[in-house]
């Protein structure tokens, strides 16, 4: 098992994302986009980026209607969807099948009332499901003892269970956050940028199309979105991407090292 615990910036970006993109079933929207969150912290951490992409990954960070991709995930070239729910009888085979029967693969996710931590009970590829459906048909059987009593089990049960394999640690190491005032390392004359967006590892092209050596972060400059519709200084710094893209203010990339902290 894996416990993802979303941060307020994650947070703010799954509700809006929702809001987007579903508002009559908000709260079933924006629960499954933590659940994908939660499943996209645990592939960065402990399988190769370049076997794995989250198809709806630029949309949760600008906030945009998901792609018409019919699955959330490709992993070693299998389709993967996550499922999310506080109700462990959501993961019963025949209730997966019922509800995603296409997919290779299908992601387990369970959260808390409050949506403060998810714990991501494992996957199962459909094949499996099917062949367990059809024996719990015939037979009747227990139920696998990690959906037992879930929600009664303290949570830091749960925490030491994790993947028994690597850790990759393939999460952005750079200091900054969407909201984050910078400027030009060294430049004592530069002017003030606000910190946008974080972009994965991964996505390090800057202008022209080049690589470069460092994480990219995406910042907007005061003048520039002063001249938007509103006053983006009330709006959560998690929907800067989002408001920038909308408005088509534009932003400049800069390897992370070479900003620093306005002071």
């Amino acid at each position: 098992m894996y416990r993802y615990t979303p941060d307020e910036i994650d947070y703010e970006r799954a509700n809006h994302q929702a809001k987007v993109q579903d508002r009559k079933n908000l709260d079933v929207k924006r629960i499954g986009n933590l659940g994908e969150l939660a499943f996209e912290q645990f592939c960065r951490e402990y399988l190769p980026v370049e076997l794995w992409e989250w198809k709806n990954e630029e949309a949760m960070r600008r906030c945009n209607p998901e792609s018409f991709s019919s699955y959330d995930f490709e992993v070693f070239g299998y389709e993967v969807d996550v499922k999310t729910s506080r109700d462990v009888s959501a993961f019963l085979p025949e209730t997966l099948l019922d509800n995603d029967p296409d997919d290779d693969i299908i992601v387990m996710v369970w959260h808390r009332d409050k949506e403060d931590s998810l714990i991501m009970l494992g996957w199962e590829r459909t094949e499996t499901l099917k062949s367990k459906a059809a024996s719990q048909e015939k037979y009747s059987g227990e139920e696998p003892e990690k959906l037992d009593h879930l929600a009664a089990r303290p949570m830091n049960e749960l925490i030491d269970l994790g993947p028994n394999t690597a850790y990759m640690n393939q999460k952005p190491k750079n200091p900054f956050s969407p909201g984050d005032r910078v400027k030009k390392k060294g430049d004592k004359d530069a002017s003030v940028a606000i910190v946008v967006e974080v972009l994965p590892p991964e996505q390090n092209t800057g202008a022209y199309g080049v690589e470069m050596e460092g994480e990219a972060v995406s910042v907007a400059f005061p003048s520039s979105l002063d001249e938007g519709p509103g006053n983006w200084e009330t709006i959560h710094p998690a929907l800067y991407a989002s408001y920038c893209y909308d408005q088509n203010i534009r932003l400049y990339t800069y390897k992370h090292s070479n900003l620093e902290f306005e002071e």
